[in-house]
């Protein structure tokens, strides 16, 4: 057998283990994609896997090529174009670890310049047609909006026109060779990425030469220098190292520019070749910067463009990230063709562009070490500045009995909405930043100038935890350059603590129960007095030299010597306040209005007081019911149902039976997505584990008022179907946005496919009521769908997924389906479904 007709028969075995692949139903699953080639009559088939299975040491894939075109002819299947075998980023994996590549890796190392763009495959037919493939497709379509082959081909003939070149002779070239050219697509006018390609830097980089073969097989760059200078191709720069060593040298220099050649890139690929078996092995060095500071101006942009909001929280570039949005949140707000242009994918660079030229700096500079510290120097919110925009938050130093929260009504009394009260005996869960978190929300409201932090904070350590709060969540509810001051109130100094001790034992044994967690029918007078001595051998007065004492911006002392202490303290902050900050008290209150809100604080009563009565049984424990899954549901199902009427009219499909369903009113009775199943938290991967875990510890307080509302009905004789499934809404506003990008249906079920809006670093898709993602709250559902209707009535809602994957694998086989434009963004609210 010669080694012609050995490739045909390793490339008839790869396409044998291809297919029984294709068979499977997740893990090495092959996706197999039909296309017509342009400008002629064969076809070719387009293998792919999913990302998450390459790599995996249990998983055994027929091949590791990323990019695979086979001619559609079982006669005779030859590989048309074949992109590299997937590889991987230094410590992404195993195998790109230094210690790793020194041990089985030998040099020289090619080191080449990661170009930005798309990668096109180019490769040759045996009647002179040249292939340009996308990493996946080729040939004519209509379900995108932009068709890379086809701009790349479009590319490529001006290119060899320019310089008088034959396209049937490059393309005898690559087909007596066998070969696949491997480029990058860089055009800011077609598509824009992250850096910048302007006129002159357009192009096509050849970077790669490979072998139609199954076995993976590269060129050497010398080779792919040649070509690309005989063709008219952009060069890929390239440069050799002989050991690991100078290549990590010069690497990590690279990076600690963020610069190879004073040029911003977004990295480099090394080849080189495994000891024992003298196999081609590639990885990557990505820089992280400029590129990922790149990425978040244009993720934030987009964000702002789409609703309006600049509340965000950056883990890096956070002062330089929200300079960027001062600069050019006036001009999207001035030019609606500048919006529609950006998001659409055009302007990005010139926009960036220019915000670093007003800035006076350019990228490099800023990821300068001095100059970020510069930056943070001239970018910081000024905090002596005090105006109507200053915020407020006080923090009382206290222990039980010292009658803070009498003081904090009076206050909220006389002020009304413009201060809040947060108290953490109302705080249920075991995150104990709520207390921090919902003090915070309720201040980003709209005239909410100050909110009472109501906690005893009798030690440094939580008072320090407050600070460390403040500053990891602030950002999450305001703005970044939203001051706010921080006012401490002790109520004692440690010095005359018998008396203190003589005066809150009295109130609290005089309140009862009058008390959200401490209720002396309850735990007994010897008991509660227990918990009050604990407080007082644990209590650490202020030291306003020391951390975190010296942090607050003002510290009153108050004095708790009387019963009516609460009022003379209240009168002593107010006064200070108003000295310190008239900005938040202009003038002080009348006594009579004051001693009226003193009297009202008197007659409060906490709403969440457990109920007593002497002689019957105590409350019954409340059993936390258990959710069988979380969703997002829509409160205006009509408005969906509009949009799939919409797309059917505007459809050639025949779509008779769906449009049944919709006239007939026989659609689901209500959407959802589903977010999250309690069998993906059983039985699930790690990541569907970790999201379903996250859920139950996020709405752990919210499923425990759903138990109560439920225990209730129960009690009051209201029927409540253990076996029927409720879902309720969640009452904190947590929601999600989407769009729908599919309409599927086969002959059982008609779906629609959604896209989720994510957030930057596609962690989240939940978001608060004040719009911001909720960290790791995601769908677990790596295809996000809604179920419409069931057509064949023996069919379960959970078919649905299964039809949703066919569809997005290319396996549509059967299926109609419908792309979607000119989506609308819904909006649903997270709901708890229990069984």
């Amino acid at each position: 057998m010669d080694s012609s007709d050995s490739n045909v028969s390793e490339i008839g075995q790869l396409v044998s283990d291809l297919e029984a692949a294709s068979q499977l139903h997740q893990r090495g699953k092959a996706y197999k994609r039909t296309y017509n080639i342009f400008d002629s009559e064969q076809k070719v088939n387009s293998w792919k896997f999913n990302e998450w299975d390459y790599g995996k040491n249990n998983i055994k894939l027929p091949t590791n090529a990323r990019g695979l075109f086979i001619l559609d002819d079982p006669n005779d299947p030859r590989i048309v174009a074949r992109g590299y075998d997937k590889f991987f980023n230094i410590d992404e994996v195993q195998s790109t670890r230094w210690q790793w590549i020194e041990e089985f890796t030998t040099g020289p190392y090619e080191v080449t310049v990661k170009s930005n763009g798309c990668i096109i495959f180019i490769s040759a037919l045996e009647d002179g047609t040249i292939v340009v493939c996308s990493k996946h497709s080729t040939g004519p379509r209509d379900d995108v909006d932009r068709n890379h082959a086809l701009a790349g081909q479009d590319f490529l003939m001006r290119q060899l026109n320019n310089l008088n070149v034959d396209s049937k002779t490059f393309a005898k070239e690559l087909y007596d060779n066998n070969l696949t050219a491997i480029a990058e697509y860089c055009d800011d006018t077609f598509e824009e990425h992250i850096l910048e390609y302007g006129e002159k830097e357009r192009g096509l980089y050849l970077h790669g030469l490979n072998l139609n073969e199954a076995e993976f097989k590269t060129l050497p760059m010398d080779k792919v220098h040649q070509f690309s200078e005989k063709y008219g191709f952009k060069p890929t720069e390239s440069m050799l190292e002989g050991s690991v060593h100078s290549l990590r040298k010069f690497l990590e220099n690279c990076a600690a520019k963020g610069s190879f050649q004073d040029r911003e890139l977004e990295g480099f690929v090394i080849r080189c070749h495994l000891k024992d078996e003298n196999k081609t092995f590639f990885f990557k060095y990505k820089f992280e910067e400029p590129y990922l500071m790149y990425r978040q101006w244009r993720e934030v942009t987009k964000k702002y463009i789409e609703d309006g909001t600049r509340v965000f929280r950056f883990k890096k570039h956070k002062f330089i990230t929200n300079k960027y949005l001062d600069f050019v949140i006036p001009l999207l707000d001035n030019d609606q063709q500048l919006r529609e242009n950006y998001s659409n994918g055009f302007g990005i660079i010139k926009l960036r562009n220019l915000f670093l030229e007003s800035y006076g700096m350019s990228g490099m500079e800023i990821l300068n070490h001095e100059k970020i510290k510069e930056l943070e120097l001239r970018n910081a919110v000024d905090y002596n500045k005090i105006d109507e925009n200053t915020k407020f938050l006080i923090f009382p130093i206290a222990v039980i009995g010292c009658g803070k929260t009498t003081t904090a009504l009076t206050l909220s009394n006389l002020y009304g909405n413009q201060w809040g009260h947060i108290q953490n005996d109302d705080i249920r869960g075991k995150d104990k930043a709520q207390l921090i978190k919902k003090s915070l929300e309720k201040l980003s409201e709209s005239g909410v100038k100050c909110v009472f932090v109501d906690r005893n904070n009798h030690q440094y350590r939580e008072r320090q935890q407050l600070f460390e709060w403040v500053d990891e969540y602030k950002e999450e509810y305001m703005s970044y350059d939203t001051n706010i001051k921080i006012i401490g109130i002790s109520f004692l100094d440690g010095t005359d603590i018998e008396r203190v001790k003589e005066v809150t034992i009295e109130r609290v044994l005089e309140r009862g129960d009058n008390h959200q967690t401490i209720q002396l029918n309850k735990h007994g007078e010897k008991k509660v007095i227990g918990i009050m001595s604990g407080f007082w051998k644990r209590f650490q007065p202020v030291e306003v030299n020391k951390y975190p004492d010296n942090a607050f911006d003002l510290m009153i002392n108050l004095k708790v010597d009387s019963e009516s202490s609460s009022l003379s303290n209240t009168r002593e902050i107010i006064r200070q306040i108003h000295e310190t900050y008239p900005v938040l008290i202009p003038e002080l209150p009348t006594e009579n209005a004051l001693e009226n809100a003193f009297r009202a604080a008197l007659e409060h009563k906490p709403e969440n007081i457990p109920k007593i009565v002497k002689g019957q049984p105590q409350k019954p424990v409340i059993k936390k019911l258990k959710p069988s899954f979380f969703s997002a549901a829509f409160m205006n199902k009509r408005m969906l149902l509009d949009e799939i009427q919409n797309t059917i009219n505007s459809s050639e499909l025949s779509t008779l039976s769906v449009s049944k369903m919709l006239e007939e009113n026989q659609t689901q009775p209500e959407f959802h997505i589903t977010l999250s199943h309690v069998v993906q938290g059983k039985k699930g991967d790690a990541r569907e584990k970790r999201i379903w875990s996250t859920y139950m510890k996020h709405y752990e307080e919210e499923m425990m008022r759903i138990s109560e509302c439920i225990l209730k009905k129960r009690q009051s004789g209201e029927n409540v179907n253990p076996d029927a499934r409720e879902a309720f809404a969640c009452n904190n506003g947590d929601h999600l946005k989407f769009k729908l990008i599919k309409l599927c249906w086969d002959d059982k079920i008609a779906s629609a496919i959604v896209q989720l809006d994510r957030d930057i670093d596609h962690h989240s898709c939940i978001r608060d009521k004040n719009n911001q993602f909720i960290n790791g709250l995601d769908c677990t559902n790596l295809i996000s769908h809604i179920t419409i209707g069931i057509l064949d009535e023996n069919t379960k809602a959970s078919y649905s997924n299964l039809l949703c994957h066919k569809v997005m694998e290319g396996n549509d086989e059967n299926v109609n389906v419908i792309d979607i434009s000119d989506a609308i963004t819904h909006t649903a609210g997270v709901c708890i479904n229990i069984n």
